[in-house]
C-alpha cells in the first residue's frame, strides 16, 4: 500500500488561502483511505489507522 507523504500534510499552514495545495493534500489522503476494505475489527480498520 502506498504510503502518505506525511511531511506534506504536516507542513500545511490550513489557514493560509492557498486552497489549491490544501484541497490536494486532502483528495490524496481521501484517494488512499476509500479504496480500504473496513470492518470494525479487521485489517482494512487497522491499515486506515496507520495512515
Amino acid at each position: 500500500m502506498k504510503k502518505l507523504k506525511r511531511d506534506i500534510v504536516d507542513k500545511l499552514d490550513f489557514r493560509s488561502q492557498d486552497f489549491s495545495q490544501t484541497g490536494k493534500a486532502m483528495y490524496e489522503l481521501a484517494c488512499e483511505l476509500f479504496p480500504i476494505p473496513r470492518s470494525i475489527t479487521g485489517q482494512g480498520f487497522r491499515a486506515s489507522l496507520e495512515i
